[in-house]
């Protein structure tokens, strides 16, 4: 009886050491999974900025001077927030020297694991997967998530094909933010050259949305007209796309399908900076007004009148 009882404690005791090992390695198990994950997303970067001040570089030893005045600014662009709150301006310089920069003035959005600066060879792109199918140069690790920065654009990268750029996170492929740039007031030595001819503008008023923010038809020096949209805000919805309107104003859907319209493509972003190509064919003297126009409920979100 007494051994039988013994028996039975040794049972009980090796059951309970065994459950005790097997918490431990569940344990080990979950702390290691729990620190791959610490270190895949790193989530303290979430709520540590890192702030950076650099002026525009200095092409000559020794100077003082204001740099920018010696630079030529070939083209500029504010940004749009895509997966993350992001704002600022990139500007491109070219120096005295003959390097170019793209410099980030004003600039904001989160911080994040693995995060590039890149130029994107789209006019814009308002999600990641246009980042991805256009194609990237990648100038380098974002240097902080807040302030004005520089960074070295490679002497063979052909400015006229990359005219965006993009915050990038490489861990997990995500566009954080976007910038179109366009060719505008530049200025070489402290001199003015061509600038973009406003050829009409207009403030946009709400509809069924609230909408607000300017709208520019602007001609190029290479002749092309732009339309661009500043301070720009509606409601975001589905199918939502950019038309010129063949009236004066619309401040209903009814008009906006009696006079006729031209669609110059999707809404981009429901908020920021936007541009968007004018065909020649387009007659500006007929298309009088800019509409934020959802396609799929037929319905006017806000309109721009043009003078």
């Amino acid at each position: 009886m007494k051994s039988m009882t013994k028996s039975m404690d040794t049972e009980m005791m090796n059951e309970s050491t065994n459950r005790s090992r097997k918490k431990s390695i569940v344990i080990s198990v979950a702390m290691v999974a729990i620190a791959g994950a610490w270190l895949l997303f790193r989530p303290e970067l979430l709520f540590v900025n890192k702030t950076v001040n650099e002026g525009l570089p200095v092409t000559s030893a020794g100077s003082t001077k204001t740099n920018e005045a010696m630079s030529t600014v070939l083209s500029s662009g504010s940004f749009h927030s895509v997966a993350h709150d992001t704002k600022g301006t990139a500007t491109i310089h070219q120096l005295s020297n003959g390097n170019r920069v793209v410099r980030l003035t004003g600039f904001e959005t989160s911080n994040g694991p693995d995060v590039h600066l890149f130029l994107v060879a789209a006019k814009d792109a308002g999600d990641s997967e246009t980042v991805k199918a256009a194609g990237y140069i990648d100038l380098g690790s974002l240097k902080g998530n807040i302030g004005d920065q520089n960074y070295n654009v490679p002497p063979e990268v052909d400015l006229t094909k990359y005219q965006a750029v993009t915050v990038w996170c490489n861990r997990f492929g995500v566009n954080f933010g976007t910038a179109p740039l366009m060719a505008g007031e530049t200025k070489t030595s402290g001199k003015m050259a061509a600038v973009p001819m406003t050829l009409s503008t207009g403030k946009f008023h709400s509809v069924a949305h609230d909408t607000k923010g300017t709208a520019t038809v602007l001609r190029l020096d290479d002749q092309r007209r732009v339309l661009r949209l500043t301070d720009f805000e509606t409601s975001n919805g589905p199918d939502v796309r950019v038309y010129l309107v063949a009236a004066n104003d619309a401040a209903d859907s009814e008009t906006v399908k009696s006079a006729g319209f031209m669609e110059l493509g999707k809404l981009k972003g429901n908020i920021g900076d936007q541009n968007y190509d004018i065909p020649e064919s387009i007659d500006l003297d007929k298309y009088k007004a800019v509409t934020i126009w959802c396609a799929r409920f037929g319905v006017n979100f806000g309109t721009a009148p043009l003078q």
